[in-house]
């Protein structure tokens, strides 16, 4: 009767404490905000933009003209699409099946990590854009240049994340595995990787995004292609409008990508999400 009665009381403050909350900081109210904002920011582009050169910036009315011309009209926009999304998925996949393991390797054995990393630090900092011309010459400019590339700049933030998160274990959790004479192996996969996991996760999300950072350098800087090859062909020709349809997909993809992996982060890793008030 009294777990009846506590499960009544706590049921009915929740319900007051979400009624006593502001509208502005309800999803309602969060969501009205963002899109009144978007609409504003909308109406003032249009007007600013109706009285300048269209080479220079196009109203967002013409940009959607564009948008329907190129996804339905021609129907060019779907290829360009899908060939930066196979290199972005492709090229994070690789630079996750290395950087994985590269950091578990260099946080779990010192003459590891003594050796690798300077190295790493080092491509790390060094500019990417940097190796293009290299990487043309060893590998053309097909999809294996755009794979390399891409991987060039996702698999560092991968390795050092996932050794950040290994070196930052739990002493007393491996101390507890070795007292129950628990070998390497099950203390990686019981231990370890759980507790890495966070850190993993901020590895991939921004391996995630440097990634396709690096689909777009490379298919403007070399091979033409994508949705990337699409902006520099409609700057060349001052087709600002069609030029900004591709730059707006690659804006949405980039936000995807962040909500993507907040949601995985949190059916993967739910222990480690921060508790709801």
């Amino acid at each position: 009767m009294a777990v009846g009665k506590s499960l009544s009381a706590t049921g009915t403050t929740r319900r007051v404490a979400a009624r006593s909350r502001p509208w502005l900081y309800t999803s309602v109210g969060v969501w009205a905000v963002r899109l009144a904002t978007l609409a504003g920011l909308l109406a003032v582009w249009q007007w600013y933009a109706s009285g300048l050169n269209r080479a220079l910036l196009a109203p967002p009315s013409e940009i959607a003209v564009a948008f329907y011309q190129q996804a339905f009209v021609q129907g060019t926009i779907w290829g360009a699409i899908a060939d930066s999304l196979i290199t972005l998925f492709g090229g994070f996949a690789l630079s996750m099946a290395i950087g994985v393991p590269m950091g578990i390797m260099m946080g779990r054995v010192r003459a590891i990590e003594h050796v690798a990393d300077p190295y790493v630090s080092f491509l790390y900092a060094l500019p990417h854009v940097s190796v293009v011309p290299l990487l043309v010459i060893w590998l053309g400019f097909e999809l294996k240049f755009r794979l390399a590339y891409v991987v060039v700049s996702a698999v560092f933030p991968a390795i050092i994340n996932t050794m950040t998160g290994v070196k930052n274990v739990s002493p007393e959790l491996l101390d507890t595995g070795h007292a129950f004479c628990a070998s390497e192996r099950q203390k990686l996969w019981t231990i370890v990787l759980p507790s890495s996991l966070p850190y993993i996760f901020a590895g991939a999300r921004q391996a995630f995004s440097s990634a396709w950072v690096g689909v777009v350098v490379a298919e403007m800087t070399a091979t033409l292609t994508g949705v990337g090859g699409k902006i520099l062909n409609y700057a060349n020709q001052f087709r600002t409008a069609d030029m900004l349809v591709s730059i707006l997909i690659i804006m949405c993809v980039a936000v995807a990508i962040q909500g993507l992996s907040s949601y995985l982060q949190a059916r993967l890793a739910p222990w480690q999400q921060p508790e709801q008030a």
